[in-house]
């Protein structure tokens, strides 16, 4: 029974923290911006605020799963003034406004090193004593454990989740022309428990641990945030963000081999390595992001041989007609189509049904065909490179 009221005094600690509930108020905000630059570009959203929320919560919850059962399963003990430091740093990241800036790896690799260099203090305030002497106290190894693992959960969330629900965008190259964008902006809220050392629970350690200190311990919540911020102009979304889930894959084990060494040949500032690898791995995939969006040629442009579909738009014709991000209407009932006006006429020869050739990723023709509303022009849900006409009517309705 004692150890049932420690779980589950353990579980509601995410509520006592204030930070689950600005993640929760920025995870609204993401969905609120990603609707407002659909709406600028196409007149419409692909997905709506709600569907961002509700789409994120069972991740979230397989991650924190996860996270958590590896960090009891291994003994792994923070006390509470590292947790605060911990969140503090994740909350500063989220001040910069930047989600590709906000993860969890970043927060966790600078508490590291805040741990390892932080001064003596004294205040006039009992509890920041106390979470002063915790930090400076704490075990590099057990933060070092907590980075290899977090860091391996945004991979994974990345490479599982992250093509997921993302946001296209028209945009104008250098020569003025419009062009497509994809960009996918995710944040998961991942609520870890941590051992909590002589916090009075019911859980005792572990014959099996390999780290811990201390006999009897409580449970605490962690909340991170882990996500991706990854605007995509030069390939395929889908490959290019695998991309980026694998290099933070690689990061994350070679991370975790420089934990398992510190920890058997007993030798702390391995962890100090772990947590600087970790840190500049993350800015230089953000670099390598910038770099590609700057210099490599654009993938969703006009060709001259269809509309480059740019977006499908959630539950409609088009989503469920299986037509993908990236390929190239070429035909509708039989028509030849170059532009969004003809494809809107196409339509009309068979107001209830649509029959597409589509021109796929290699390039070869595949056909496509589904039911559709009568004199909805829009419900086929197709995004393509030109600005919608409902932009086109908002504009000619401001100007006049």
């Amino acid at each position: 029974m004692d150890l049932l009221i420690t779980i589950l005094k353990g579980l509601v600690t995410i509520f006592y923290n204030p930070f689950f509930y600005v993640l929760v108020a920025a995870l609204f905000l993401i969905g609120w911006q990603r609707v407002r630059r659909e709406r600028l570009s196409f007149g419409l959203k692909a997905y709506g605020v709600f569907n961002t929320v509700v789409s994120s919560v069972g991740p979230s919850l397989l991650l924190a799963l996860a996270g958590t059962v590896l960090f009891i399963g291994l003994g792994v003990a923070v006390p509470a003034g590292v947790i605060v430091l911990i969140t503090v740093c994740s909350f500063l990241l989220l001040l910069t406004g930047q989600l590709r800036f906000f993860s969890g790896t970043l927060s966790v690799a600078i508490a590291i090193w805040i741990t390892a260099i932080f001064p003596e203090l004294a205040t006039n305030f009992s509890v920041l004593n106390r979470w002063i002497k915790e930090i400076r106290g704490a075990s590099l190894t057990d933060l070092g454990v907590i980075l290899a693992v977090v860091l391996l959960l945004e991979a994974c969330a990345i490479l599982f989740w992250g093509h997921q629900q993302l946001s296209p965008r028209l945009i104008n190259s250098k020569r003025g022309k419009k062009v497509g964008a994809v960009e996918a902006n995710r944040l998961w809220i991942v609520p870890l428990f941590l051992l909590l050392p002589d916090a009075g629970g019911a859980i005792h350690s572990g014959a099996w641990w390999p780290l811990s200190d201390g006999q009897s311990f409580g449970l605490c919540a962690l909340p991170l945030g882990l996500s991706i911020q990854q605007f995509i102009t030069h390939d395929l979304p889908k490959p290019a963000i695998r991309r980026s889930g694998y290099w933070l894959l690689m990061t994350g084990v070679v991370t975790a081999i420089l934990i398992a060494f510190g920890y058997i040949l007993d030798i702390s500032w391995f962890a100090l390595v772990a947590a600087g690898l970790a840190f500049l791995s993350r800015l230089a995939l953000v670099l390598k992001h910038f770099y590609d969006h700057s210099v490599k040629p654009f993938y969703f442009i006009d060709q001259g041989n269809g509309l480059r579909v740019v977006g499908v738009i959630h539950h409609t014709p088009a989503e469920r007609m299986g037509v993908q991000i990236g390929e190239i209407i070429d035909k509708v009932n039989g028509v030849t189509v170059r532009n969004e006006e003809t494809f809107y006429r196409a339509l009309q020869i068979k107001p209830t049904y649509c029959r597409m050739e589509v021109l796929d990723h290699n390039g070869e023709p595949r056909f496509v065909k589904g039911a559709i509303h009568e004199n909805d022009l829009h419900h086929i849900g197709l995004l393509f490179l030109e600005p919608s006409r409902r932009v086109k009517e908002k504009h000619a309705n401001t100007n006049g």
